[in-house]
């Protein structure tokens, strides 16, 4: 079901460790009732959940790639390599998130550093489940049990749930301060609808600038970390899934 394949310098073992958790990833949906697998224009899995909340969740799955060198048969040639980003929004509705109202926000949450050397089907599996489990896993992080005790219409407005509280969009779509030169301008009806026309387009490339600017910087404190464990092979084991899952409900550090 997900067409999505690896660059041809994986290491076989690789390439295998990916085959397999994107297998199991597809057995958890297939055996939860809350569970939906789709795929996304990547060709990469977007997984929808209802949680034990009722609340909906929606984990999209997004692949970077950036410029490495790498030894290959003694030779260092420059490859892309992958990097993984899983997007998660939450809504009270699954509408929410399907329709992509203002309702649906965005859940700020990422495994801990060191699940990353697992295949990003058993980190996106292990994620699922603990979003189904939404409310014990919501008693060990807060941003979680924010979202699912707040009310639906208290959703419009909000950008994000982060670790640091509550992102309002407001904060996100500041609108542009201008100086007072000191010339009257007149705008009529007609320039003041061209305005708002163009208005929604900037401030959406704003908000994706800050996305990125907190993306780069999780991806960042977790560098050193990647690094280190960049020359092991991936591998893929279901008790660690599982443990993943656990840890998951257990708070993030």
């Amino acid at each position: 079901m997900i067409a999505w394949k690896p660059p041809g310098h994986w290491l076989k073992a690789n390439r295998d460790a990916y085959a397999r958790s994107m297998e199991f990833l597809e057995n958890i949906v297939n055996g939860s009732s809350r569970m939906e697998l789709q795929v996304n224009q990547q060709s990469l899995p977007r997984v929808l959940i209802q949680g034990a909340s009722r609340r909906w969740y929606c984990v999209d799955t997004r692949v970077h790639y950036g410029e490495e060198y790498i030894d290959i048969d003694g030779e260092y040639r420059e490859v892309k390599e992958v990097n993984w980003r899983m997007n998660i929004d939450g809504a009270a509705w699954k509408s929410d998130l399907l329709e992509r109202t203002p309702f649906a926000v965005s859940l700020c949450m990422h495994p801990r550093r060191t699940s990353l050397h697992l295949p990003i089907g058993d980190q996106i599996a292990a994620l699922a489940l603990a979003l189904q489990n939404d409310k014990t896993t919501g008693m060990r992080i807060p941003l979680l049990a924010q979202f699912i005790v707040s009310p639906r219409e208290a959703l419009q407005g909000v950008y994000q749930f982060s670790e640091e509280g509550v992102i309002m969009e407001e904060e996100v779509y500041m609108e542009d301060e201008y100086e007072d030169d000191g010339i009257d301008a007149f705008m009529d009806d007609e320039m003041w609808a061209l305005i708002q026309l163009f208005e929604a387009e900037e401030l959406e490339h704003q908000a994706a600038c800050i996305e990125d600017q907190q993306y780069d910087a999780w991806v960042d404190r977790r560098e050193n970390e990647t690094n280190r464990d960049h020359s092991k092979n991936w591998h893929h084991d279901e008790d660690k899934v599982w443990q993943l899952e656990d840890n998951l409900r257990k708070g993030w550090r």
